[in-house]
């Protein structure tokens, strides 16, 4: 496969996608091969980052495509697509809205999981409004369908989640947007992290938090976030 053969709107996925994983690399979010990121194309095919290369080091002949199965469609000789496509795949079946998804390890979030810390309590007013609660999904075994059915209870009305054990994902309407959810979430556990360390966080009141919610609801329908 050349990129040369391939259209503007994936030329320009690519670069973007490329772009996406060593800005998750650069911020800790991912490590060595861990992570994989993924987009709709026009024909609805997926454009995936490959199994087993480290996502900050990609170049766009690296990427492949899949179908929404997650059977290889083309790809550059050795490449295969991510073993946890069906974590993606299963989000872009559900929801026919949502153009790209990022799976990352932040390690703070992923510390929360393993600690029984659930981030889906109101405490966070940035937060609340750019992702609302942050649910944890049940653990699954990386690389199986069953990832799919961990995430199906959140999938139709959260935009990010933790996976215990394991990590998180977000999607959105591009990749950046779908990154910068990802970067929302790790932010996020380390200010409640720093809370603990300081005593304790102390929860807003109820009529505050309706107001907030309501702000979630108004930013939504301007599609700002």
């Amino acid at each position: 496969m050349t990129t040369t053969a391939l259209s503007d709107v994936e030329m320009a996925l690519r670069a973007e996608m490329v772009h996406c994983g060593r800005l998750l690399y650069d911020r800790g979010l991912i490590v060595a091969g861990d992570g994989n990121l993924s987009a709709r194309l026009p024909d609805g095919s997926i454009l995936m980052t490959p199994a087993g290369l480290a996502k900050g080091m990609l170049t766009v002949d690296d990427l492949v495509v899949v179908d929404l199965d997650g059977q290889l469609i083309r790809g550059a000789p050795g490449r295969q697509p991510s073993s946890e496509r069906y974590l993606h795949l299963f989000v872009y079946r559900q929801r026919p809205d949502i153009m790209a998804c990022v799976h990352a390890h932040p390690p703070t979030a992923v510390g929360a999981t393993l600690a029984g810390v659930n981030l889906a309590e109101p405490l966070l007013p940035e937060a609340l409004i750019a992702l609302g609660p942050i649910p944890t999904a049940a653990y699954a075994l990386t690389g199986t369908p069953e990832m799919g059915a961990a995430i199906a209870p959140f999938v139709a009305d959260h935009e990010a989640i933790l996976l215990a054990y394991h990590g998180a994902l977000t999607y959105g309407a591009t990749l950046m947007q779908a990154f910068h959810r990802m970067e929302q979430i790790e932010h996020c556990a380390r200010t409640l992290l720093a809370a603990h360390l300081f005593g304790g966080a102390r929860p807003l009141p109820p009529e505050r938090l309706a107001e907030l919610a309501e702000v979630r609801r108004a930013f939504r329908a301007a599609g700002r976030i």
